[in-house]
């Protein structure tokens, strides 16, 4: 066989060189992280401008942020409440979701540093492709690009730990409870850190790193408390089938391909994995991740509405993959999962109870999470917008009227927030959300009783069957739109259109809303 000439040897040896010093490149150094921060920022201005995000939730704190500028007033975007979220948000609202939005950005690429610090700090190999991929992987990517709080509690979460690893146990304890002032379940944490005191010899640290994480925590719920009390502790209960569950995992957590790569790639190491267990006894960073990934994952099983929960996982399970997979595979495994947010396997079968034939007969490569994100956020604006034209058009619908709109209501709302007065249909503190669950918004002015006036037009999410019939009882024509009917009966139990309540004529059922933000019609 003819060997390679001498220039084909220099070109490989020169790739390989490059490609080393990219996977192991430093992303803690100024010139190499600033590069990478403005690919990061680059990569996030097609998603600023297209909305609040496709996760009716980031509406939500939208709403809440702008009710607080009108009336003085702070209502929780949804419980348990989201308070330090819901104040920065209100600090960049009036600039509309182009701002808000860019605040994800820049405290996501926060995170970006601080995972680049951590892996430094453990010594990982391969940290350079690690801090890439963690950088651009699809549903961090999706996450960071809204305003929503996944993105802020991780950070702060990152924070406490690498405050951990330097023993400063009180800005730790400090950090922790500022990311359960943005997300509550980030207080979950502290076991995980408990075990990692407990393991390195620092046990007379468990004490003020639990103290200094509650009372930051308390400090931050205190508005919360003003207006509910310890009757705050309360959220959306739902039961997910197990084919829906599955699917939020790989489809919409991974991607597809890169949910079978990770499976793949674990199952190629299972050499190395085998000195897990051994490593749980005598690493205990090691054991610091694996309890990471369980309590969040068992927390994950009670409640699995959104695949987004998971986010804090994302550095801890990097750092595992980064010390018991091999270079090569890791690098392949990880271009795959960012791959997936460009191109995926996509079926039309199992969008609604999870996995079923039609799941795998239908399947075919299409949109990866990214593209069918940014089309989500584009049909749920135009359906919003659809319902607001065919209300308000003359001849359309009998006035006064109500239009029940189901999950679009924040977006509607907000969208339209110039046109309408918002307000809340009734004082209801065992609402998930007084201000959109049980919050009305009005063309051009809410019900004013000293005046005898009605609206001619009333949006609300859904409404319960006392609520209902009142309405009727006022000869106002009743609206709703196939996906909240189905969701009235879901939620309330009951058929609207059985007590003579109108669909609306719509060009499709529902805004196909997102699951975690990284669901779409994929």
């Amino acid at each position: 066989m003819e060997a390679l000439a001498p220039e084909s040897n220099g070109v490989v040896a020169g790739a390989r060189q490059l490609f080393n010093r990219l996977v192991d490149l430093e992303f803690t150094q100024p010139l190499a992280f600033f590069s990478l921060a403005v690919v990061y920022i680059a990569s996030r201005v097609p998603w600023l401008d297209l909305g609040y995000g496709t996760d009716p939730d980031a509406w939500r704190v939208a709403l809440t942020a702008n009710y607080f500028w009108e009336t003085g007033d702070y209502l929780p975007s949804r419980l348990p409440g989201y308070p330090l979220h819901e104040l920065v948000t209100a600090v960049f609202v009036k600039g509309g979701w182009v701002w808000t939005n860019l605040s994800t950005v820049l405290i996501s690429l926060v995170g970006v540093y601080l995972f680049a610090q951590l892996a430094r700090k453990l010594e990982l190999p391969n940290r350079g492709i690690l801090t890439i991929a963690f950088a651009f992987a699809p549903l961090l990517w999706i996450n960071s690009v809204m305003t929503m709080d996944y993105m802020w509690a991780m950070t702060f979460i990152m924070g406490a730990y690498l405050a951990l690893l330097y023993r400063s146990t009180t800005l730790a304890g400090i950090l922790l409870g500022l990311a359960a002032g943005f997300r509550l379940t980030s207080s979950i944490m502290l076991l995980p850190f408990w075990i990692l005191l407990w393991r390195t010899g620092e046990r007379r640290e468990i004490r003020p790193l639990t103290t200094t994480t509650v009372a930051t925590a308390f400090v931050m719920y205190v508005p919360v408390l003003m207006v509910y009390g310890f009757d705050f502790l309360n959220f959306y209960d739902q039961s997910i089938p197990v084919g829906e569950f599955a699917r939020r995992l790989g489809k919409d957590g991974l991607g597809i391909i890169g949910g079978l790569a990770l499976l793949v790639a674990l199952g190629l190491s299972f050499q190395r994995l085998r000195r897990l267990p051994g490593d749980l006894l005598r690493d205990a960073q090691v054991l610091t991740w694996i309890a990471v990934l369980v309590v969040f994952f068992i927390s994950y099983t009670r409640l699995p509405h959104e695949v987004a929960y998971l986010i804090p996982v994302f550095p801890f399970g990097f750092f595992l993959l980064s010390r018991y997979v091999s270079r090569g595979l890791l690098v392949a495994t990880l271009s795959v999962v960012v791959l997936a947010g460009f191109v995926d396997v996509t079926s039309s079968g199992g969008a609604v109870v999870g996995i079923d034939r039609e799941t795998f007969t239908s399947a075919r490569i299409g949109n990866g999470m990214l593209f069918s994100d940014i089309d989500t956020l584009r049909g749920q604006r135009d359906f919003a917008r659809e319902i607001r034209q065919l209300t308000t058009n003359a001849g359309e619908i009998k006035r006064p009227a109500v239009i029940i709109v189901g999950t679009i209501y924040p977006e509607l709302v907000m969208l339209f927030e110039k046109e309408l007065s918002i307000e809340i249909l009734e004082d209801d503190k065992e609402a998930i959300s007084q201000l959109s669950d049980k919050g009305h918004a009005c063309d051009p002015a809410c019900y004013m009783p000293e005046a005898n006036f009605r609206p001619d037009i009333e949006y609300v999410w859904l409404l319960e069957l006392d609520q209902l019939q009142r309405f009727l009882e006022e000869d106002r024509t009743v609206y709703i739109t196939t996906e909240a009917a189905q969701g009235t009966l879901n939620v309330y139990g009951y058929r609207p259109v059985y007590l003579g309540v109108i669909e609306l004529a719509l060009s499709r059922d529902g805004p196909s809303l997102g699951s975690g933000a990284a669901s779409t019609d994929r």
